[in-house]
């Protein structure tokens, strides 16, 4: 099973793959506009629980809190295969290229922040892929003193199964 994993991958676009794509997002399930999650201080949010096995193929982030550092202050977890213990804990603003809690543009293959509109409020991407094979769970953590806004979505494909050869991501 190829699942063309790589940034230069373009050579694969026309092969046939077996997988269903998905998206898990923050939309307003009323119909309304507050199309986001609101992480109070202190609180633990899983955004989004995937089932079975797939690879996530981009993670769109957006929003903020007028706290000062609130980068520094959200902590995003990965969690893969029903694991006990997160693979990913890290940083929100460390894991998208821009550390020591500071809002701003840095555009890389694999990651991007992009600083516009709100100062505090930069929309963020990440093209790892990330394989699992009996699920993916994906924390937000606010260890800051206001709100955090949290907009996202997650794309990803299911497949019956995933090759025993292929790593977990960590950071």
């Amino acid at each position: 099973m190829d699942l063309s994993f790589g940034y230069g991958a373009l050579g694969s676009l026309p092969k046939l793959r077996t997988c269903r794509v998905r998206r898990e997002s923050s939309y307003d399930r009323s119909g309304g506009n507050a199309d986001y999650i609101l992480v109070k201080p202190g609180e633990t949010v899983i955004f989004a629980d995937l089932p079975g096995a797939g690879v996530i193929r981009h993670i769109w982030l957006g929003g903020g809190a007028k706290e000062g550092s609130h980068h520094r202050k959200t902590l995003l977890r990965m969690y893969w295969d029903g694991e006990p213990t997160p693979s990913v804990e890290v940083p929100l603003g460390d894991f998208f290229g821009v550390g020591h809690g500071a809002a701003g543009s840095f555009f890389a293959a694999p990651i991007s922040m992009y600083q516009a509109g709100l100062p505090t409020h930069p929309a963020r991407n990440c093209w790892f892929p990330m394989p699992f094979s009996a699920g993916a769970r994906l924390v937000l953590v606010n260890e800051g003193t206001s709100p955090y806004y949290h907009y996202f979505y997650v794309d990803y494909e299911e497949h019956s199964a995933i090759p025993e050869d292929l790593g977990r991501f960590h950071a």
